[in-house]
């Protein structure tokens, strides 16, 4: 144990919000959840970086990865054109109505405590993207993560906060400097759930992040975004859907920052179904042809479920991550558990796996990665890279979605603020493309200085300070025309004066 002098740890699931915060199954028995709860024990990791001062506080998330039915327009109406989506000239200009907008992603989802039975509570409007990490500068945040996935490797990599190399970088990459040289990863490591063994999903890891003045705000502000994000390959991971918001507070003001502001965390992100690797699983159940790669491996092939389309006047559904659900997307595995803790080792029968085994077995198609070509070492390291590769461009006809939070053409649940409240509007971009804030009726400042527009590229996050004076509906868009056209528009409102339903700020 540290010497230091340690501090109630602070549980950091969401603050506000109405996100389903019913049971949820978890993919690893009990005593496997114990064990790694047990890292939970607020150890600052060495060797500690010489710029992080400890404060004391540690905060604590549980999170999962698991996969999500998802409805891009859960309005069933382009909001925008204010038609229902199987009528909208910008929805099949779209392609949008193609396949319909219900698509299954791999999403982070928070929970209350190490059982993983209840979830978190999460702004619905914060949609695709992953709860919210909250901390302070000098903060120890502990993650307990668990993989829910059924064939997939995901990790969690923070952009722009410290860890060691053994406890939270979550990149899959060999860590050794002499080509040729075989190593493996362990489960502490880079790349969980992996193990001693290729332990498949199921397994769980506790990631430490220490949270250093430089990843602060800077001098004079509150608050500053960051995100983070699964790092087994860039790419197919984030069109699969792993990416999560990030905040990290001055020293001592996340409490008041909190209560004096709205916060809204916001995410341009253009999901390309092509290139996740729950393509095939997408393309087996809306009606495209092909097989699961579930199906591919002999597993249980469960009902499909019918794709709901276009034009559904309820929006009660707004992709909570509710595994329970049954409306539209049904896996072609359902009801034969998922996370399998026994396979994937270098003996394993597991589809992409064992360098030896048939390379006309399992999730590839013959297009897909030949394992068989794959050095034979390295095997924890080359290995969930190869199964999450071999999901991707198994859909080559796929659309891709324009989102905001994961929502296209207005179909968010509106941004609310009463007039002449403080605003942060905490705006990452990732993907392949570089996005424009802007905002109807308001503007806003960044770093001190008034803007109406703010380019964010990929993989990058700025901090929006916004004083809301301009009351009624309005836009908040990406201003690069083409991205705009094809979905990215959402709707905010400031209430007016003396009628906004919201708890008063202070």
């Amino acid at each position: 144990m540290s010497s230091y002098k340690r501090l109630p740890v602070l549980l950091a699931g969401a603050i506000v919000g109405a996100l389903s915060a019913s049971a949820a199954s978890s993919t690893a028995p009990t005593a496997a959840l114990q064990t790694c709860a047990a890292g939970l024990n607020g150890q600052i990791p060495t060797p500690t970086p010489p710029d992080f001062k400890f404060s004391g506080n540690v905060r604590q998330y549980y999170i999962a990865a698991e996969e999500v039915e998802w409805d891009y327009a859960p309005t069933g109406w382009d909001n925008w054109m204010g038609v229902p989506m199987n009528v909208s000239t910008r929805a099949n200009m779209a392609s949008a109505n193609q396949y319909g907008t219900k698509w299954l992603k791999a999403l982070y989802r928070g929970y209350t405590d190490s059982s993983f039975t209840t979830y978190s509570e999460q702004p619905p409007w914060q949609g695709t993207q992953g709860p919210t990490i909250r901390s302070e500068v000098g903060d120890l945040i502990e993650i307990m993560f668990l993989n829910k996935l059924s064939v997939n490797y995901a990790t969690m990599h923070s952009m722009g906060l410290e860890y060691t190399k053994t406890n939270g970088e979550g990149a899959d990459y060999p860590n050794n400097t002499m080509p040729g040289v075989n190593v493996v990863l362990p489960e502490s490591g880079a790349v969980p759930p992996i193990g001693l063994n290729g332990v498949g999903p199921g397994g769980c890891v506790v990631y430490k992040w220490m949270v250093n003045a430089a990843a602060g705000p800077p001098a004079g502000e509150p608050a500053m975004v960051h995100s983070y994000r699964s790092y087994v390959d860039l790419q197919t991971d984030s069109n699969a859907g792993l990416i999560g918001p990030q905040i990290v507070y001055a020293q001592g003001q996340m409490a008041s920052t909190m209560a004096n502001y709205r916060e809204i965390p916001l995410l341009y992100m253009i999901y390309s179904e092509s290139n996740s690797w729950l393509s095939a699983e997408n393309k087996a159940v809306l009606g495209a042809g092909g097989n699961s790669r579930r199906e591919a491996q002999g597993g249980p092939g469960g009902q499909h479920g019918q794709n709901q389309g276009n034009g559904n006047p309820n929006p009660q559904n707004q992709g909570n991550g509710n595994p329970n659900n049954q409306n539209g997307y049904q896996h072609p595995s359902q009801g034969s558990g998922s996370g399998n803790a026994t396979s994937s080792g270098p003996s394993s029968t597991s589809s992409v796996g064992s360098p030896t085994q048939s390379a006309s077995t399992g999730a590839a198609s013959s297009s897909a990665v030949n394992v068989n070509n794959l050095w034979p070492g390295n095997y924890t390291v080359w290995h969930p890279q190869a199964v999450n590769l071999a999901g991707s461009g198994q859909f080559s006809n796929a659309p891709s979605f324009y989102t905001m939070n994961g929502y296209i053409f207005g179909n968010n649940p509106t941004y609310e603020m009463c007039l002449s409240d403080k605003v942060i509007w905490y705006v990452n971009a990732y993907g392949g493309a570089s996005h424009v804030f802007h905002m109807h009726g308001n503007g806003f400042k960044y770093h001190g200085f008034n803007e109406y527009a703010m380019s964010v590229n990929d993989g990058v996050g700025k901090t929006l300070y916004m004083d809301a004076v301009g009351g009624g509906k309005w836009q908040v868009i990406c201003h690069a025309d083409n991205h705009q056209a094809l979905g990215m528009v959402s709707d905010y409102q400031v209430y007016p004066a003396g009628q906004c339903p919201l708890p008063a700020l202070g």
